[in-house]
């Protein structure tokens, strides 16, 4: 069952592009790491730890050379975040992938789905995870007929709870305000975990059926 608001963002039409959707994207940000939050408050009572260090970048846009196609920035993040008093460094990645299925939507265009590149460290640079994402790695937790028209849209870093990292991720309708939030929680032993987010009962047409 999909939520409203969030990651929807950064589509790039050509020749031209939205200019609101960057606002989109921030709102939803805010709100998949309050939906986020509630489940780890709820599943782990919290966590003491904080994050600190965060730079992100956004590269610029990567244009399509087919008429009615769209797709998303390739971008960029990073940072560091301390578990226990031990610092562990991120990196996450996203591109558009032209080896996974075009999505098409009601009115015919055609958008590339993504795939999100996760990386972690120590800070002595040893290795604790990395992990390759398509949407299909989330089909446990999304409805089939929503996943089969949706894109992994961004998966950024929340916070640290309980010892774990944490980050929210979305599934969405492509240039849409619905999708599904995703937690992904990363232990210090390099497990990964998925979790589905709260949502509100809102569905899509067929959704949830």
């Amino acid at each position: 069952m999909p939520y409203k608001l969030f990651f929807c963002s950064f589509f790039v039409p050509l020749p031209r592009k939205d200019v609101n959707e960057e606002s989109m994207y921030m709102k939803k940000l805010y709100i998949i790491g309050m939906l986020c939050l509630c489940a780890g408050l709820m599943s782990c009572g919290g966590g003491g730890e904080q994050k600190e260090k965060v730079n992100e970048q956004t590269y610029q846009p990567t244009e399509t050379s087919e008429i009615g196609e769209f797709e998303m920035q390739e971008s960029s993040a990073e940072g560091s975040a301390t578990v226990n008093r031990a610092e562990y460094r991120y990196r996450i990645h996203r591109k558009p992938s032209r080896q996974l299925p075009l999505v098409k939507d009601e009115q015919g265009n055609r958008f590339v789905d993504n795939v999100i590149e996760m990386e972690i460290s120590r800070g002595d640079g040893k290795q604790v995870a990395s992990k390759r994402f398509t949407k299909r790695d989330f089909a446990s937790h999304v409805d089939a007929k929503f996943l089969s028209n949706s894109i992994l849209e961004g998966l950024v870093f929340d916070r640290v709870v309980d010892g774990r990292l944490r980050f929210a991720a979305s599934v969405c309708y492509p240039q849409t305000d619905l999708f599904v939030p995703l937690c992904i929680l990363v232990g210090t032993d390099g497990s990964i975990r998925v979790e589905k987010g709260s949502v509100l009962e809102e569905s899509i047409p067929g959704g949830g059926e």
